[in-house]
């Protein structure tokens, strides 16, 4: 059987994204990465690459750019029937709102739209993506007798002091905005529709070193808030887990009632239990 894939975008929340399906690559061990193509540029996707499958796998691309067709290739990169490459048929994530989100913790993805229709939606203030700023290094240096300097220029640079600056007008969505931002430092941005316009990239991951919460009419009673939001573009963080093999028929074995378990793990974590699951 001959190795395929295939891409679909998947229902249901936290935010859209793209389910990869390899098939056919045999009975044994197959080391594989799973590579996506948006807007002519090629990456990883997060997650998938140098993964292990037998004869089949699933990927959940969390990160999958919306609204612009996506093509993925699968690299088979050593297995029962060799190196092989395969890409599925384009695909295109539909969504009405962008996307804000910590790439560790997919779950906490929250809607962002530049036109705002009711309170219960996060939005783009009006001076936010007003102007992109992209750097470069420049060194001149003046040669004597010579009235032109000479320039080593580095590379250019991905927007820095990006605006982002958001608005809410619901309590509801003042706190889960609140709760996401004090989660993490880096996050993704993935632009609505709403901004095809300004040319963004289908994916900004952004570094957020800090921001500013300002209740605008809250001692009125009301929920209006201002969120000042400046960041730099960074590359896609990545993070690698280990986890202990033992399963928990071993910790049934190793133990003799729940309730030893019970006061083995009492105040501990579940990383804790991963780590040391005799306690």
């Amino acid at each position: 059987m001959a190795v395929a894939v295939s891409a679909e975008s998947l229902p249901g929340g936290p935010g859209p994204k793209c389910g990869v399906t390899v098939t056919g690559l045999g009975v044994g061990t197959s080391i594989v990465t799973v590579w996506r193509t948006v807007d002519g540029l090629r990456g990883p996707v997060r997650g998938a690459r140098r993964v292990v499958m037998n004869d089949a796998g699933f990927v959940t691309d969390w990160d999958a750019p919306i609204n612009r067709p996506v093509s993925y290739e699968v690299e088979v990169l050593s297995g029962p029937g060799g190196p092989v490459r395969k890409t599925a048929a384009a695909v295109t994530i539909e969504s009405v709102t962008g996307w804000l989100m910590d790439p560790f913790v997919p779950q906490t993805a929250v809607p962002v739209v530049g036109n705002p229709q009711s309170n219960g939606d996060i939005y783009l203030r009006g001076q936010a993506l007003a102007e992109l700023e992209r750097q470069a290094d420049v060194s001149m240096f003046n040669v004597m007798g010579s009235n032109m300097p000479i320039g080593l220029f580095g590379e250019r640079m991905a927007e820095r002091g990006l605006d982002l600056s958001l608005g809410t007008r619901s309590a509801v969505e003042s706190k889960r905005l609140k709760d996401l931002l004090n989660s993490s430092s880096g996050f993704l941005f993935r632009p609505g529709p709403d901004l095809d316009g300004l040319l963004l990239d289908a994916l900004m991951f952004i570094g957020l070193p800090s921001y500013a919460q300002v209740p605008v009419d809250t001692a009125w009673g009301g929920d209006l808030t201002w969120w000042t939001l400046k960041a730099d573009r960074v590359a896609a963080p990545t993070i690698k887990v280990l986890t202990a093999t033992f399963t928990y028929g071993d910790v049934q074995l190793l133990t003799d009632t729940y309730q030893q378990k019970q006061d083995a793990m009492s105040g501990l974590t579940y990383l804790d239990d991963l780590k040391n699951p005799l306690g």
